[in-house]
């Protein structure tokens, strides 16, 4: 998890400046990313691969997240 109470304002800010239009796109491929790497891990057979796309998963997972949160974070300080 991010953790956006101790990030720098000026990340905060980036993260925020990425939900404004013309941005879309990007967050719409991190958001698919993060969907095929859950289908994957239906399918996955050996540990390896199930670990590798858990820690692909929760990364997407981490930055969609900290984009939502972003404006509350730069709100608090």
């Amino acid at each position: 998890m991010i953790d956006l109470n101790s990030a720098e304002a000026q990340a905060v800010h980036a993260l925020i400046r990425l939900r404004e239009p013309g941005n879309e796109a990007l967050v719409r491929l991190w958001a698919t990313e993060l969907e095929e790497a859950k289908q994957k891990l239906v399918h996955a057979g050996d540990t390896v691969k199930i670990h590798r796309l858990q820690g692909r998963a929760e990364a997407f997972e981490d930055l969609l997240r900290a984009l939502e949160e972003a404006p509350k974070a730069d709100k608090r300080s």
